[in-house]
């Protein structure tokens, strides 16, 4: 069975934030100037979504879902669940139990309803840097304050863990919470199954919970597998909540739904009752068709895509080493998101960022946004077609190698 990723699709007036350049990225202005006077279009590789179409699988479901006509209350159903169960089994030979699936609009809104709940004010959040931006944002909303555990930069870029800062970081008496990413955003490892259990004891001995995102857990690029957290700890010491889910593996996000895994009977009832208390119930009707399908039948398109984008990956690695040497960057063992090093450059990060964004028309994620490690790294989105990633690394040239 063939997909077509190379045709490139036009998102204007799908209102899509990606493509929406009078928003600011994290950590930068809006770079409105991108659209003014004579220049190529504008190609954004910011925002962490495709610029492929949905797996026909979901499209068709979902349009007989709007051919049916009717869009009621919709509860989760044994159904759902029984997919999700057979796609971990199938996908990571993670076995999980249906009553352990909750959902929610997505994993940001999981991970505030876990700091409120169960995290009191004023309490310290570990987290792994460079981080997710928004980690940043769900901690000090929540009254919180981070406690950063600069990952360690080690041969060829591949990043390790700190793992004596990690204790440090969770034995402090205020640390209640440890925000693990995995595979992590924007510095591409997969964790072990050692690494991970050498943190669960780490945080068990020192009674501090885990909230795990796995949601790029599907995109594992070839020869790298994705080990659930879960699967190594059980989930009851310590006590963690996992959210994933079909929003980044195939392209799905505005349909704002993800699983919650929770095998700690006390913790899932209490993370329930807090899912209530704001106010949230059922699923929309549409994305749990769009869902269901994937589950059920997306695995085909998924194997065609993973390929594609890492040989998206090695277009950008060769481009760099043949004609901008400057640049490196790790090997990317999960999600579609490169971290490239941007320091051979000898430029700071506004100079770097004006030249790209507003001379290449270039739209990437700066490295500063990511906390300490951040700077001077670009984060860039290679899940589109071939011609826009080969496009946008000779527009990358050509401003790079301009006097200034």
């Amino acid at each position: 069975m063939s997909f077509d990723f190379d045709t490139v699709i036009d998102r204007s007036g799908t209102w899509a934030a990606k493509w929406n350049f009078t928003m600011a990225a994290h950590g930068q202005e809006a770079p409105a100037s991108m659209f003014e006077g004579d220049g190529p279009a504008p190609i954004s590789m910011s925002v962490a979504d495709m610029e492929f179409a949905a797996p026909p699988c979901v499209t068709a479901a979902m349009q007989a879902r709007i051919d049916h006509g009717v869009f009621g209350y919709t509860y989760q159903s044994d159904a759902y669940n029984d997919a999700i169960v057979a796609w971990q089994k199938a996908r990571h030979s993670w076995d999980i139990k249906p009553d352990w699936i909750l959902t929610h609009h997505g994993v940001l809104p999981s991970l505030f309803l876990m700091i409120r709940r169960f995290v009191p004010q004023g309490s310290k959040i570990v987290l792994q840097t460079p981080a997710f931006p928004p980690f940043f944002d769900a901690i000090e909303v929540n009254g919180c304050e981070a406690a950063v555990n600069e990952l360690i930069e080690g041969e060829n870029g591949r990043y390790e863990i700190d793992f004596e800062g990690f204790e440090t970081a969770c034995a402090a008496p205020a640390t209640r919470l440890f925000i693990l990413c995995n595979p992590h955003n924007p510095v591409g490892r997969c964790f072990t199954a050692d690494e991970l259990g050498r943190m669960a004891e780490i945080c068990a001995r020192h009674d501090v919970m885990i909230f795990a995102d796995e949601i790029h857990g599907d995109l594992i690029m070839p020869g790298h597998r994705l080990t659930p957290f879960l699967s190594v700890t059980g989930g009851s010491s310590p006590k963690t909540i996992t959210a994933n889910g079909l929003s980044k593996t195939m392209n799905l996000a505005g349909l704002q739904l993800c699983t919650v895994i929770i095998p700690d009977d006390e913790l899932r009832e209490a993370y329930a009752a807090g899912s209530l208390n704001d106010g949230n119930w059922g699923l929309n009707p549409m994305s749990k068709a769009g869902f269901l399908a994937g589950f059920a039948q997306g695995g085909p398109w998924l194997d065609a895509l993973l390929p594609y984008v890492a040989a998206n990956m090695d277009l950008v690695h060769s481009f760099c080493a043949e004609r901008l040497p400057a640049i490196k960057g790790p090997t990317i063992e999960g999600t579609y998101l490169m971290w490239l090093d941007m320091r051979g450059t000898g430029l700071p990060e506004p100079d770097l960022i004006e030249r790209i964004q507003r001379r290449a028309r270039l739209r990437v994620e700066a490295g500063s946004a990511f906390g300490p490690g951040g700077e001077g790294f670009i984060r860039l989105n290679v899940a589109c077609p071939r011609s826009v990633v080969q496009d946008a690394m000779e527009r990358l040239e050509r401003v790079l190698r301009a006097n200034s």
